[in-house]
């Protein structure tokens, strides 16, 4: 009997070990430095950076929570009667894309990061100051959660005699290498708090102090094997690699980086026992709906799972607003795992016809059953480079909404198809060009017709898929629709 209550305890021990994996998450704090050094350009690399940080730590883990906190010593264009270490918080820690991602400069001048952290805490400990200039003046932490701040930042170790012009990441009242009081602040939010640290930091000349010191805050773990300044009361005593990224050129990214903030997110995030799409791309053109890409994707679920599948929307970058987009003829790449859908304006005809503007991001969410739970995991799209993906304000996009027939000049039919459909032709479109592509953009197949009101094409020969057909009338105009190859 013992022995089977034994058994029994174990079973329902590792099943609760498991079901808490699957809720579990971790706090992050991305602490943007807002210094006098931070020019407009450098600030809106560095939120753009952060931002696409942000997406990949809540896509990686649904129970995972951000806030943003920036630190310097004024206000942002605006009047400054005095200038102190002050902190900035964007909101209470969330896990909502839109409101994590909501981020504008707020302060100027100098920057301690050493006191930021104080602040920091202040507000993680509810102690109301009067440097916590935000009307949000608290950080709900959850204590059961591992918490990570992630520091964006220019800083030197010290440098600067006046509040406006300080740049420190020590601590200003002990400056001393190698001074276990020049560093502890971060000593008590490792030891006290649990606290990792990341270091981003922009050092664009050969700075060895600051990235030492800046090394050494870093937490282990990451790639970094470089020099650390050493005092005794390192709580990860010296160990390497660390957490640490130099950057050289700013917070951009050069094209080589392109997974960078997806790579540094996911090796501090706890995905256990989640489903999760492990890369979303849609690469944008920059004028609305108008010479649209594939969305690609790919995912893992967890063992036991069962995939019901995938949704589509766009969100206000602005308002928030979310709008569904067509998703229905996904197609599998080969066998490699990789999942793409052409879009299409008609896709968008939900937004469209509501009137939406502004601009937009994509939002693929994949929805699973696990042990009779129905799960929601999302993911934003992991390219770095913009800040949006649909830009409903496009010129060339209002003109080509003026005509609503533009759908309607030609038809297919059968479609999807078997192999062998009809182009039929409106009678607008007297004479021009026909193509047929893949969803890579090679062509197929092209015809030029003059006074034909069918044209009928073969793709038998093609894989299942989606084939995109373009017309170009002898006016110029250009006009497209897609084809299903079943």
């Amino acid at each position: 009997m013992k022995k089977t209550f034994l058994l029994f305890l174990i079973t329902f021990c590792m099943s609760f070990g498991k079901l808490s994996a699957q809720v579990g998450g971790s706090d992050y704090i991305i602490l943007l430095d807002n210094g006098f050094s931070i020019n407009a350009q450098t600030f809106t690399d560095m939120k753009l950076a952060a931002s696409k940080f942000i997406e990949s730590l809540l896509s990686c883990n649904p129970k995972n929570r951000v806030a943003v906190v920036h630190y310097g010593a004024g206000l942002y264009n605006a009047p400054n009667t005095g200038f102190a270490p002050r902190i900035y918080i964007e909101s209470d820690l969330t896990n909502d894309h839109s409101v994590a991602t909501n981020i504008e400069r707020r302060l100027y001048y100098g920057d301690q990061f050493h006191e930021a952290l104080g602040l920091i805490g202040y507000a993680m400990d509810h102690v109301p100051d009067a440097n916590i200039i935000s009307p949000q003046t608290t950080l709900n932490v959850d204590l059961h959660q591992p918490l990570h701040i992630i520091t964006f930042t220019d800083a030197n170790r010290n440098t600067g005699t006046t509040p406006i012009n300080r740049s420190y990441l020590v601590n200003e009242a002990n400056t001393n290498f190698n001074d276990d009081e020049a560093f502890v602040n971060v000593t008590k939010f490792k030891e006290g708090r649990n606290s990792k640290f990341v270091m981003i930091h922009y050092t664009p000349t050969s700075n060895p102090t600051a990235q030492n010191a800046a090394a050494v805050i870093s937490s282990i773990g990451g790639n970094y094997t470089g020099a650390l300044e050493n005092f005794p009361s390192d709580f990860d005593s010296g160990v390497l690699p660390r957490m640490y990224y130099n950057r050289t050129n700013g917070f951009g990214l050069y094209q080589t980086e392109s997974n960078l903030w997806v790579d540094i997110a996911n090796s501090i995030c706890d995905a256990t026992d989640w489903g999760k799409i492990t890369m979303m791309q849609y690469e944008p053109n920059g004028c609305g709906l108008i010479g649209m890409q594939a969305v690609n994707w790919r995912y893992t679920l967890p063992a036991g799972a069962t995939l019901d599948g995938f949704k589509l929307e766009i969100i206000n970058n602005n308002t928030g607003d979310i709008y569904p987009v067509d998703l229905s003829n996904i197609t599998q790449w080969g066998t490699t795992g990789l999942y793409y859908n052409y879009l299409y304006p008609a896709d968008f005809s939900a937004s469209t016809s509501a009137g939406a503007t502004g601009q937009y991001r994509l939002r693929l969410n994949m929805i699973y059953t696990l042990n009779g739970n129905i799960y929601t995991v999302s993911s934003l799209n992991n390219y770095p480079w913009f800040d949006y993906d649909i830009d409903l304000d496009c010129i060339v996009l209002k003109q080509s909404q003026q005509s609503s027939e533009i759908k309607k000049l030609f038809k297919l039919t059968p479609n999807p198809t078997d192999g062998v459909f009809k182009v039929v032709l409106e009678k607008n479109i007297t004479s021009g060009k026909l193509e047929v592509m893949n969803v890579s953009g090679n062509v197929l197949f092209n015809k030029t017709f003059r006074g034909e009101k069918e044209i009928e094409i073969d793709i038998h020969s093609q894989n299942q898929g989606i084939y995109i057909v373009k017309i170009i009338s002898d006016k110029g105009e250009i006009y497209t629709d897609k084809i299903i190859k079943k």
